[in-house]
């Protein structure tokens, strides 16, 4: 008697890419959302010639999205406006937790 192994066909795959969970779905939704708002903006300011609204939306972006959001922004800035113009732009700094400080100055 000959026995033959079969594996299944219809198991998971090795290539299978894991599923996000609920808040990594939010975070990409959320900085979609706000990618297409700040673009938007963006090019409504540098289209009536607000050098300084437009600037604020790409430190937005660099502040409340993510630094590729920020670049990408600051690159359509450029890219509109012309690279002669100088831009100066704020890297936010990264959020301190209040509570700590908070808890050490009652110490």
């Amino acid at each position: 008697m000959t026995s033959v192994s079969v594996l299944p066909t219809n198991g998971p795959s090795a290539t299978r890419v894991p599923t996000k969970n609920l808040r990594e779905k939010e975070a990409d939704s959320y900085y979609a959302a706000l990618a297409a708002i700040l673009a938007a903006g963006l090019a409504d300011a540098l289209e009536a010639g607000d050098h300084e609204a437009a600037v604020g939306f790409i430190n937005r972006g660099l502040a409340e999205g993510t630094p590729q959001l920020g670049c990408d922004l600051l690159h359509q800035a450029m890219t509109t406006a012309g690279g002669a113009r100088t831009w100066t732009v704020q890297i936010a700094p990264a959020p301190r937790s209040d509570r700590r400080s908070s808890a050490a100055q009652m110490e």
